[in-house]
């Protein structure tokens, strides 16, 4: 899988992480680098909340067909919920 559908893949995943935790923000996933991916979290109105990097293990670890979470994933995007 080359980094475009790395990223792509990332970003479907997250959004569904979003939907599924009700969360009234969204992200995008801006590159992958080092089996990381550099996100940037955003409020509805598109006002950066915070930049951060994500694991690919994390995002591997979501199993949307099976309703699983990554739990570290899950407890850094429900924290994020404050700066919204």
């Amino acid at each position: 899988m080359d980094r475009d559908e790395k990223v792509k893949e990332a970003q479907e995943i997250l959004n569904w992480v979003i939907l599924r935790l009700n969360l009234d923000f969204h992200c995008k996933v801006m590159g992958y680098k080092y089996e990381n991916y550099k996100v940037q979290f955003l409020t509805k109105e598109n006002k950066l909340m915070m930049p951060v990097e994500i694991p690919e293990e994390w995002i591997q670890g979501c199993r949307p067909k099976e309703n699983v979470i990554h739990e570290r994933l899950e407890l850094l995007i429900s924290n994020l919920r404050n700066y919204s």
